[in-house]
């Protein structure tokens, strides 16, 4: 489901979109009052859709694609659109599209045990920008779009940055030129936050890449699941079931599940490979212990 080109999308779906004469019309409002905003309508619109859609079997990524011209149909009838003083364009709706498809996605792949809205705000971010954009470069701006849906804020930090208790925030540390793939060596080297920008891009970190000593004090489940995978690869199943047994000790099915939904749509073999020894691993424990 991972959209990497939702340019070349956007400028099929574009000229499909008719903007309405404006002749005095007032603004709608992008959030508006207990869920009357065009963002909600775009929102049920797109749900909606889903539902329509589930008869022709579209795989993830054309499933995505068509929920683009139902998002932009709900602009187009509200517009002209604005978000407090800023206008909301095309790009915006289409984020918000893509939002629920990938909410949906994780939901489905995991016969609903796994909810964007019960992880806490960094796992639900990161989670969410994986599902959409995945390992891939993303624009700042339309991660940044993503962030406002999901009422989270995107916020450089340096190394070491803690979370405060009922902080509503996405860290994101620069990228350093050379560190790309690059194996840990010691416990500060590497990024601590899941998330690196370079000029205009994100890109999700990944688990070779994290700060050693982050992922020794996670503050987030997504920290604990890329963890385990880093354990996995350094001590097998006993040394990633050690971690996980320590920090998510009664949150193992959950980090079960986001390592599903990060087998099934990482994208690469190796990595792939990984998460499903890991996750087979668990899997064995689990059937023995019960």
């Amino acid at each position: 489901m991972n959209q990497k080109d939702v340019a070349a999308a956007a400028s099929s779906i574009f000229i499909t979109c008719r903007k309405r004469p404006l002749e005095d019309r007032l603004p709608s409002t992008w959030t508006g009052i207990g869920g009357t905003g065009v963002a909600n309508k775009v929102r049920e619109s797109v749900r909606q859709a889903l539902l329509d859609f589930e008869p022709l079997q579209l795989n993830p990524v054309d499933r995505m694609v068509a929920s683009y011209g139902r998002a932009l149909q709900v602009l187009s009838e509200a517009w002209p659109v604005v978000d407090g003083n800023d206008p909301v364009g095309p790009v915006r709706a289409m984020n918000e599209a893509a939002r629920v498809v990938a909410a949906q996605e994780i939901n489905r792949i995991t016969h609903g045990r796994l909810s964007v809205d019960d992880l806490d705000p960094e796992t639900s971010m990161a989670l969410t920008l994986f599902g959409i954009f995945g390992l891939g470069a993303m624009a700042f701006d339309e991660a940044n779009n993503v962030a406002k849906s999901l009422n989270v804020r995107m916020e450089a930090k340096a190394a070491g940055y803690r979370l405060d208790e009922g902080d509503r925030l996405l860290g994101y540390n620069q990228e350093a030129t050379g560190r790309r793939g690059q194996a840990q060596a010691s416990d500060d080297v590497g990024y601590h936050a899941p998330v690196v920008r370079k000029g205009s891009k994100l890109r999700l970190a990944l688990p070779v890449e994290r700060s050693a000593k982050r992922l020794e004090r996670p503050q987030s489940l997504w920290d604990v699941m890329q963890g385990a995978l880093v354990k996995y690869a350094q001590g097998d199943i006993p040394v990633a079931r050690a971690y996980l047994e320590t920090h998510a000790k009664d949150h193992i099915e959950r980090v079960t599940d986001l390592l599903e939904v990060w087998a099934l749509e990482c994208g690469d073999r190796a990595l792939k490979k990984a998460a499903d020894g890991l996750l087979f691993g668990l899997r064995m424990r689990s059937a023995a212990v019960a």
